[in-house]
């Protein structure tokens, strides 16, 4: 290896804090200690990390692609020296968790429970804010572990297949599409349609069931947080399209009703996704294995 721990430090800080200046502040050293250490890590690499744009700094593509890598290996390295200390002293493993686009946490009390006599050592630490930008809050080491619905995958980024569930139509119970069998795109032209995501996802219902139709809800409304859409839903502000798993509660309650969409319904996978790079016997591995084996027990329990 041509660099040496501190250079990879020096990537990342300069990416997060944007300036020299700014980067040396986080790094406790001068600015010409990080221009010597930026300019050592050059000689040393034989290229240019950076290049002078204005009074400013720009990445190179060679730069980018260093500084994209030092922000996943720094975390990692962070990640495995506070296991150590936790293990060192006969702690428990510490696994930040997120759920991404949903805040549905109806199923995690038994999961806990699960979790306590199969791996004592393993404690969950959840992270609600990594539900608006999961996978960069995987990448960045904010998060270990999202439970994530769709196709959140990219390079770096490992899945674990955790279950199956459906997009469903979302309604207030006596709304006039609550007593279909299902129904069709072109149900939605009259409806007041609330989403919590201000772009199309990809493998979800925009580009699934509605974009193919050609039609478009009357009136689509971003709100951001799923919580305040099945609120608005059941007060009958409004229909959505969310997944079946994730209003259980709701419909339950009789809150909600859930209509499938298409005659054969729309399916969503579920995966828990964690670095790549994460050791095989990390805090995170095991949580991602142990959600894929609870999440088989309870289908097996209902089927």
């Amino acid at each position: 290896m041509q660099l040496d721990i501190k250079h990879w430090q020096m990537l990342t800080a300069i990416d997060k804090a944007g300036t020299l200046r700014k980067a040396a502040q986080a790094l406790a050293i001068s600015q010409s200690a990080l221009s010597h250490r930026l300019a050592e890590a050059e000689r040393r690499l034989g290229g240019s990390l950076f290049e002078k744009e204005g009074r400013g700094l720009r990445l190179t593509p060679a730069g980018r692609a260093m500084t994209q890598t030092a922000n996943q290996i720094i975390p990692i390295l962070q990640r495995a020296e506070f296991d150590f200390q936790q293990l060192a002293h006969k702690q428990a493993y510490v696994v930040r968790f997120g759920i991404a686009a949903y805040t549905c946490y109806h199923w995690l009390p038994a999961f806990l429970r699960f979790l306590k006599e199969t791996e004592p050592r393993l404690q969950l630490e959840l992270v609600a804010s990594a539900t608006q930008n999961p996978l960069t809050s995987l990448q960045q080491g904010d998060v270990d572990v999202i439970l994530a619905p769709g196709h959140l995958t990219q390079p770096g980024v490992e899945a674990y297949q955790v279950f199956k569930d459906e997009l469903v139509l979302v309604t207030h119970p006596y709304h006039k599409l609550a007593s279909k069998a299902f129904i069709e795109a072109a149900d939605l032209t009259s409806e007041d349609y609330l989403t919590y995501s201000k772009s199309a996802q990809p493998g979800f219902e925009y580009e699934r069931f509605i974009r193919p139709s050609g039609v478009l809800p009357h009136l689509v409304t971003v709100v951001e947080a799923t919580d305040a859409i099945l609120e608005l839903v059941a007060a009958g502000f409004g229909v959505s399209i969310l997944s079946r798993w994730a209003i259980q509660a709701s419909l339950k309650n009789n809150t909600l009703k859930a209509v499938s969409l298409g005659e054969h319904a729309l399916g969503l996978e579920w995966s828990a996704l964690i670095r790549q790079i994460e050791s095989e016997n990390s805090g995170a591995r095991m949580v991602a294995s142990l959600l894929a084996q609870w999440f088989a027990d309870q289908n097996d329990k209902l089927a």
